[in-house]
């Protein structure tokens, strides 16, 4: 610009007009533009999406230029007066230039303006989609850190070898049936832990092996009531989240032929709910970190909008687990 002023191309009048009245319209206009349509973008992003809506969001997305486009013309027109868009117009006319310019330098601006917000956001929705990725990944491997830390710890070996010690002795039979519930619930771990979601029958098939070494373990002091079917079709929750609970329930409350710890596991309202008798322990098991229950948190917020529920309901403790359509 300075160039051609300084060669005579362009009067220094021209130059002052176009910085002190035009570029200031222009930028005062695209950036109301721009704002505009990022805004709108990110609304139709919500409720008009790409992926479910093609042919409608493009009409949609085409008529918002228009609209934007005409708006801004009116700007002019009422900025310019009248009479100097008229005469803008016939200036054009006379001089044999193309009229359209007028019409299609501005709806073309709009054009660009909006498929740069689209590509914009489109980098950003892929981007949001390789961090939760991420988080799927680092969840996937803290399940199977936690699983096999919790399933294959000393204590868990120690009172189920002490067992089935014990077992072999008095109940061959069992003994024997007792090793395989136990190669079972490894078995289990083992395969399950890179996924994040279960089918509920497959889930229910580990449960009553591990449900069975607790039998064996605890005796009369751990009484189980399952009324939930053996299939459920169509129905997902995060793997070894049923044990979570029961182990949670064993950890805190007392376990006695006297004062038996009693656990109910069955479907309400869409959730597997498993209540014991709340009976806590006078000194925990073990310290209470709320691992296991923050975990489950976590997996849902990952993979569902729905929220597991825990707490004391009278003289119950109440889980539920929502299920998860396939």
């Amino acid at each position: 610009m300075t160039t051609l002023t300084l060669s005579g191309y362009i009067s220094e009048n021209k130059v002052k007009h176009f910085l002190t009245e035009i570029l200031p319209l222009i930028l005062f206009s695209s950036s109301l533009a721009v704002f505009g349509y990022y805004f709108a973008v990110v609304k139709l992003n919500k409720v008009l999406p790409w992926k479910k809506h093609l042919f409608l969001r493009g009409l949609v997305d085409f008529a918002m230029v228009l609209g934007v486009t005409i708006l801004l013309m009116s700007f002019m027109h009422f900025f310019y007066g009248s009479e100097n868009f008229f005469n803008r117009f016939i200036a054009l006319k006379e001089q044999n230039l193309p009229v359209e310019g007028m019409f299609a330098l501005p709806l073309v601006e709009n054009i660009l303006f909006i498929v740069a917000i689209e590509m914009i956001e489109v980098v950003s929705e892929r981007n949001e989609l390789e961090l939760n990725l991420e988080r799927v990944e680092k969840a996937q491997l803290q399940t199977k850190y936690s699983a096999l830390k919790n399933q294959l710890d000393n204590h868990f070996l120690f009172n189920n070898l002490s067992v089935l010690s014990s077992l072999i002795y008095e109940d061959i039979e069992k003994s024997d049936q007792f090793i395989q519930e136990f190669a079972k619930v490894y078995r289990y771990v083992l395969t399950i832990s890179e996924e994040m979601l279960v089918p509920v029958e497959q889930e229910l098939d580990f449960i009553e092996a591990y449900l069975f070494l607790l039998k064996i373990r605890f005796e009369e002091g751990f009484q189980v009531k399952n009324d939930l079917e053996s299939e459920i079709p169509g129905q997902s929750i995060p793997p070894l989240s049923l044990q979570v609970l029961i182990e949670n329930a064993i950890k805190h409350n007392r376990i006695s032929k006297k004062s038996p710890l009693q656990i109910h596991i069955y479907e309400k309202d869409n959730n597997i709910v498993v209540a014991n008798n709340y009976q806590l322990r006078d000194t925990p098991e073990t310290a209470s970190t709320h691992t296991g229950l923050n975990n489950l948190e976590e997996k849902y917020k990952l993979i569902s909008n729905k929220v597991p529920r825990f707490g004391v309901q009278g003289d119950q403790y109440i889980a539920e687990l929502p299920l998860i359509n396939q």
